[in-house]
């Protein structure tokens, strides 16, 4: 096991259950198919329910990649055990009242021998 593992495996989890909101994290599970006839759209998801920290983003972070819209999302790895994010799956966060999905642009991933947390660039749909 990595020396970040014994230091700080647990810390993300800690903070980000004291200080972090209750997001959904979409796992798309099977590819996703189009059909251009009917405009249908199949595929399966699995919902997961994660602690997070939204944060805004610099629109210039990145080499000015982003758009000012753009949300950093950080989450534990913990409750999506030794899967890793993908810009295929999505996040479900409350914003204003309503519920927002946002799709991954970009993640980095802090970790020894195994995740420790999640950075995902989300752009709201």
């Amino acid at each position: 096991m990595a020396k970040i593992d014994d230091v700080f495996g647990n810390v993300p989890a800690s903070v980000l259950n004291t200080w972090g909101q209750t997001l959904t994290f979409v796992k798309t599970t099977t590819p996703r198919t189009y059909n251009p006839t009917t405009g249908a759209v199949t595929g399966s998801d699995t919902n997961v329910s994660v602690k997070g920290v939204i944060l805004d983003i610099n629109s210039s972070e990145d080499e000015g990649l982003y758009q000012t819209t753009d949300l950093k999302i950080v989450i534990g790895a913990s409750e999506l055990g030794d899967y890793y994010p993908t810009e295929a799956d999505r996040v479900q966060y409350a914003q204003a009242g309503a519920t927002k999905e946002g799709k991954i642009i970009n993640i980095q991933t802090a970790r020894g021998d195994k995740p420790i947390f999640h950075t995902l660039i989300v752009r709201p749909q």
